[in-house]
């Protein structure tokens, strides 16, 4: 017996009309003015109302679609996606994620149990990158520079995965690269929150890699680009990113030569432990 999609493909194209929802919390319910507009569709993900909407249906529907719906779905989704920094990212980036058919967030950096978890995993993410990089020339077709930086940070985690679990020197090369052009297209679509967490992701990617030289070179451009851009994105401050960004200033401080680590502590510290320190 055929094995049939949770959805039809008209549902799907219906739900990836509804944009990608901003998914602000009101109690324990995600809430979006937009969402009493539409009717939930059966079988769909969460009647195809969730953060990240509609990056899980989408991924579900990938070995569903022909060259041409592929295509389609990818011209409606270009459409819809945001094209400047939006203010509740997480939304946004969990789209594209879940296209991988990645649900959890930070891969195998989460914890060792979900190293161990992916490591026995069988990754096949071919039929992801076909759309995804249909997706990428959509958003250089259309000059969607925030697009871009977000195909390049998702392409970049996921090759820092591959690279850890199967010790692979060129994924490593590649998630460089495409992280480095996710700075890139960032800085021309003043995406500040990717100026700095993304060189904070390449630093954790190479210590896990066991790469200390460019693990130190990525959480130093981290803490110099956080002095610039953090504010501006988190203008409160918050706790997940402070954080984290302090444990890999202390990361350089145990790892980098004492002379550098001198001349960068004494540039760096007062505002660190003003900002970041616990």
């Amino acid at each position: 017996m055929k094995e049939e999609s949770h959805i039809t493909y008209f549902q799907l194209l219906e739900i990836i009309s509804w944009g990608i929802f901003s998914m602000k919390m009101k109690g324990k319910s995600v809430s979006d003015k937009r969402l009493k507009k539409y009717n939930k569709i059966d079988n769909a993900m969460h009647g195809g109302v969730y953060t990240g909407s509609p990056g899980k249906d989408i991924y579900y529907m990938l070995k569903y679609l022909s060259e041409k719906q592929m295509v389609e779905v990818v011209f409606k989704l270009a459409e819809q996606f945001p094209c400047c920094p939006s203010e509740n990212y997480v939304n946004v980036a969990a789209c594209i994620r879940f296209i991988y058919g990645q649900f959890e967030k930070q891969g195998i950096l989460r914890s060792e149990q979900d190293f161990k978890r992916m490591k026995n995993k069988e990754l096949d993410w071919s039929l992801s990158r076909k759309f995804l990089k249909l997706l990428e020339n959509k958003f250089k077709e259309y000059c969607n520079f925030y697009g871009l930086a977000m195909i390049y940070e998702m392409d970049g985690h996921r090759l820092g995965d591959e690279a850890v679990i199967n010790n692979d020197k060129n994924k490593l090369e590649e998630m460089e690269k495409k992280y480095n052009k996710c700075v890139k297209y960032a800085n021309k679509c003043k995406s500040y929150k990717h100026l700095f967490s993304i060189y904070y992701w390449a630093s954790k990617y190479f210590i896990k890699f066991g790469d200390v030289n460019k693990a130190i070179k990525y959480a130093k451009l981290s803490i110099e680009n956080a002095v610039k851009y953090y504010r501006k994105y988190f203008p409160n401050g918050e706790k997940y990113y402070r954080d984290r960004l302090f444990n890999v200033y202390m990361y350089i401080g145990k790892n980098d030569k004492k002379s550098n680590w001198k001349n960068f502590k004494n540039k760096y510290d007062k505002y660190i432990k003003n900002n970041f320190k616990k």
